[in-house]
């Protein structure tokens, strides 16, 4: 069983729910997570697309969670916006943050992404890609991305490589409580197959709900291969939190690529 927070598994019986990934976190990610690492990002994007001069009139961003960046998108004025993801949970969440603005939602897996048109721009951000396990799978998730670009357009996403912050092979435990939820994470590292494994506990209104994430670091060498296997040009490839050139010592890789002009 995934470990529990010693602050829900005490004098109480709660009734204890498995499920997907996302499914219960979707309601509080925002709180725990995306408002965290959203300024971030959208600095990180504003310096690439400037760095790069990327220009476009529509986007995707793919693996879109509750829609944040999305709405972030919408409100740089960009005419046609499209959020993504495989979490209905997730995306009930992002539609709802979206109301009023002209963001489309689509329900799919990266792997047999279909966009209603290609787009000049696609984003996948907050190590997404890192859930695909194998290259074989990373390779395909490209490849769709390839197929809904329009030619010329860019690709930015960004990437947990294999030397991730904290990567002791020890768990690294996180708590937080809030008003009718406590919330418990337990993230450890298998530097041999490269797999973070993340055991979460959510508590609210009396029952225990788990979910189990895992996720595959790549090394910055194999995404430069893939890349190329799907017929990417790479344009950049920097260290997410320096903005300089990305190197094997970095823990978090940002990359731009471009469809080429066919």
């Amino acid at each position: 069983m995934s470990p529990v927070s010693p602050e829900v598994s005490s004098k109480k019986h709660f009734l204890l729910r498995s499920a997907t990934p996302y499914a219960t976190l979707a309601a509080l990610y925002d709180a725990l997570l995306g408002n965290i690492f959203f300024p971030q990002l959208r600095r990180v994007f504003e310096w690439l697309v400037r760095r790069y001069y990327i220009r476009f009139v529509s986007a995707a961003d793919v693996a879109c969670g509750t829609g944040t960046f999305v709405r972030y998108l919408c409100e740089r004025g960009v005419p046609v916006v499209c959020g993504v993801d495989r979490s209905p949970e997730m995306l009930e969440v992002a539609i709802r943050k979206n109301l009023g603005n002209r963001a489309r939602f689509l329900l799919q897996d990266v792997a047999s992404l279909q966009l209603p048109q290609p787009v000049e721009l696609i984003t996948c951000n907050f190590d997404s890609l890192n859930y695909l396990l194998n290259q074989n799978d990373l390779r395909r998730g490209l490849r769709r991305f390839y197929a809904n670009l329009k030619a010329g357009g860019h690709l930015i996403f960004d990437v947990i490589s294999d030397r991730p912050r904290g990567k002791s092979s020890s768990p690294y435990i996180e708590r937080v409580s809030g008003p009718g939820f406590v919330f418990s994470r337990v993230m450890q590292w298998n530097p041999l197959h490269g797999r973070l494994t993340s055991h979460i506990s959510i508590l609210r209104n009396g029952r225990l709900h788990q979910e189990v994430h895992l996720q595959r670091s790549y090394p910055l060498a194999a995404i430069v291969a893939l890349l190329s296997q799907a017929r990417f040009t790479l344009l950049g490839a920097h260290d997410f939190h320096t903005l300089g050139p990305a190197t094997n010592l970095s823990t978090r890789v940002v990359y731009v690529a471009r469809k080429s002009v066919e």
